[in-house]
């Protein structure tokens, strides 16, 4: 801030940037002609930018060259009127500077470099909207280790990085980022696999596992065969489950080509969590999808308080298909509870679901707040997850659950207080 005797001929552009903004101590001036110099408009088409650069200058901080252009510009444009009003030439002040202008570091770098310890990647740039759009992008999908220090940004150095910040570079050539030699050669080594995927990226080329360890393939195999154009959709469904990371995409649209249309959308689903609209899909085209993605055995988180109803109706529309002996019902009712509980427990043993859980079982009924002793002890996994409704279960079933690639909610929308870990179900 300035405090001193000033006559009109001795403005300058931050004399004149502080006055349109109405932040001027010349108002108090020991100088009449000068206190008086009040009472300005900003234009509205700049008054935001004026404003905000005025406030800069008036805390002491100096122009920039590009700044100094733009203010000089838009007092000469939109303000002559208003300064020869008070008899001040304008032409003339905004030729003058209070303080030098201040240079910027114009740089444009990508390195590798220490971080609080970190080893890291860095790119480093002026501020620039375009750049800054893509570095937040690739900040809000980055891990936690993401730091910023003075127009550069750090990230761990991982392959996804190197390959992205490369190429957000590349993308702006104007700007000419300089990139160090070993960076260069790791992206360079990037871009080759992604040239040739069918020789390093895991996957099923021609309907052929390629890039697969051999325990890994024998597990595929075992439990699917080989790829084909009748599973091929079934391979692409447990695409994470499984690593691969490549699939012919024409090949996988003509093996869903003759599957139901919710089918098509379980298997191309964007994460592991989905709801399905109860409003739109009927319960028995749900269980045939289910079906028809072999996601067997099928664990089925049942709500206790409506064991009977779950239970039967999930029972009589899979019958024709699942034998009773191929399903196991984990719990029973406390009598106390009253008729429905005797009716549930009665069901069971009736309908023969009291099934020891082994290689043969397809379905698993569990109540969602407890995870049965023989689950735990033994090493039997679902291959999938099963519940109506989409309310939240008990945290050791939450845990016991999360590593999974396919847990189903049937519901008319997805709760907005339940999801595994951090990831919200998508609506189908």
């Amino acid at each position: 801030m300035h405090k001193r005797p000033i006559s009109k001929k001795a403005l300058n552009t931050e004399d004149c940037l502080e006055i349109v903004a109405g932040i001027s101590e010349l108002k108090y001036s020991a100088d009449p002609d000068l206190s008086k110099v009040q009472n300005f408009t900003l234009h509205e088409d700049n008054a935001n930018i004026m404003f905000s650069i005025a406030k800069q200058v008036f805390r002491g901080t100096a122009l920039t060259a590009k700044q100094y252009s733009l203010v000089k510009k838009l007092l000469v444009e939109y303000y002559v009127d208003q300064f020869s009003a008070h008899e001040i030439d304008l032409h003339e002040a905004v030729e003058k500077l209070r303080f030098p202008l201040r240079k910027i570091d114009g740089s444009h770098w990508i390195k590798i470099q220490e971080m609080k310890g970190e080893t890291m990647i860095a790119i480093r740039f002026p501020f620039s909207k375009k750049i800054i759009k893509h570095i937040e992008e690739l900040k809000n999908k980055s891990d936690k280790d993401y730091f910023y220090e003075k127009h550069t940004h750090y990230f761990p150095i991982k392959e996804k990085y190197i390959w992205k910040i490369v190429n957000i570079a590349n993308k702006f050539q104007d700007a000419k980022f300089e990139i160090q030699p070993e960076i260069l050669d790791l992206y360079k080594q990037l871009e080759f696999f992604v040239d040739h995927p069918s020789d390093y990226i895991p996957g099923i080329y021609n309907f052929k596992i390629k890039n697969y360890p051999q325990s890994g393939l024998d597990i595929c195999l075992d439990e699917l065969g080989e790829p084909n154009y009748k599973n091929l959709f079934q391979y692409f469904d447990r695409r994470k489950y499984y690593a691969l990371n490549h699939f012919d995409e024409q090949a996988v649209m003509e093996s869903l080509k003759d599957k139901s249309e919710l089918t098509k959308l379980i298997v191309q689903r964007t994460q592991d969590l989905v709801c399905v609209n109860s409003k739109t899909w009927p319960l028995e085209e749900l269980l045939r999808s289910i079906d028809d993605l072999d996601r067997y055995p099928l664990l089925v988180m049942v709500n206790p308080k409506d064991s009977y109803g779950e239970v039967t109706k999930i029972q009589n529309l899979v019958r024709n298909y699942i034998d009773n002996k191929q399903v196991s019902v984990l719990f029973r009712l406390d009598s106390k509870i009253g008729n429905e509980a005797i009716q549930f427990n009665q069901y069971v043993k009736e309908q023969g679901l009291n099934n020891i859980v082994d290689k043969n079982t397809k379905i698993v009924y569990i109540s969602n707040n407890k995870i049965p002793k023989p689950l735990l002890k033994g090493d039997w996994r679902p291959k999938g997850i099963f519940t109506i409704g989409s309310k939240k279960v008990s945290h050791n079933i939450e845990a016991f659950v999360a590593s999974q690639n396919l847990i189903i909610q049937y519901d008319e929308d997805a709760s907005p207080h339940y999801s595994y870990g951090t990831v919200r179900a998508e609506m189908i």
